[in-house]
């Protein structure tokens, strides 16, 4: 059986998630603040919220296509020790 027909939504979600990751940058100059639908590389709509953009999403798509739904923001990771994590840190 050909391997992409036996994707899995969650292999699916998270190819989306590293395109719109990568696409982060570009998209902070265009929708700053906002929440999209992002498939296949690119923004499919636009939202104000989080509730209509799903609401968007599963109407388009359905629930198995892989979209993804996410705010445009910029987003700083913050690191942590195992330490920390673990409760192992008394400082």
């Amino acid at each position: 059986m050909d391997r992409n027909a036996m994707t899995t939504v969650s292999e699916k979600v998270l190819e989306e998630t590293k395109r719109f990751r990568a696409s982060l940058p570009e998209l902070l100059k265009v929708h700053p603040g906002k929440w999209i639908v992002f498939l296949n590389g690119a923004v499919q709509s636009v939202h104000d919220d989080e509730t209509s953009a799903f609401e968007s999403g599963r109407s388009q798509f359905g629930v198995d296509a892989g979209y993804v739904i996410a705010p445009v923001v910029e987003v700083t990771p913050t690191p942590v020790t195992a330490s920390v994590m673990f409760g192992l840190s008394y400082a």
